[in-house]
């Protein structure tokens, strides 16, 4: 009968209660409603169930903490903005674990090496790399990794993906210049 009567309050009522009572509970009820979205949006930007699952986790404790001073008029959009915001910082967390010298011993006056960044054995850059491709839209992806990764030539990857070998030179380029950017 309790539950009931709480769940039928809207984000706002919810906020208002539990920012006059401190009570948790009616923060987890706003929690549980917006958990598959935190889920969600954590998994596409880490790429990984376990940091995800941390992740939603530290929302969850975020969100507690802001909720008891902040004037909030649209919950969703605030606890949106909240979890991109956290994941965003995250996600340039994990970069910056990569040690910059790492990337440098694979670059060539100025100018990336990509056969040496994608042929690297190392750990930590391999999946650091694995991490930036998961940024590029699905052709470029597909493109780098068919052309540095398996050594396809542009006619072989233009047969493999049905697409003009200009087409395929282009995702190439376009990847190779955001995750330039990245780097």
């Amino acid at each position: 009968q309790l539950l009931r009567k709480y769940t039928q309050l809207n984000d706002e009522d919810l906020v208002r209660k539990y920012q006059a009572s401190h009570d948790v509970y009616y923060a987890a009820l706003l929690f549980d409603r917006y958990n598959e979205l935190t889920v969600s949006l954590s998994i596409s930007y880490l790429k990984n169930e376990t940091d995800a699952e941390d992740a939603t986790m530290e929302c969850f404790e975020m969100m507690v903490k802001d909720l008891k001073n902040t004037e909030i008029e649209n919950f969703g959009g605030w606890y949106y903005s909240l979890v991109r915001n956290y994941l965003l910082k995250v996600k340039r967390r994990k970069r910056r674990m990569i040690p910059e010298n790492e990337i440098e011993t694979h670059m060539d006056h100025g100018d990336t090496s990509w056969e040496k960044i994608f042929a690297s054995e190392d750990d930590h850059l391999e999946s650091f790399v694995e991490s930036l491709l998961q940024g590029l839209k699905e052709d470029q992806r597909l493109c780098i990794k068919y052309f540095y990764m398996d050594g396809k030539s542009y006619k072989e990857i233009a047969e493999i993906k049905g697409l003009p070998e200009k087409k395929v030179k282009s995702h190439i380029q376009n990847g190779k210049r955001k995750l330039k950017i990245e780097l």
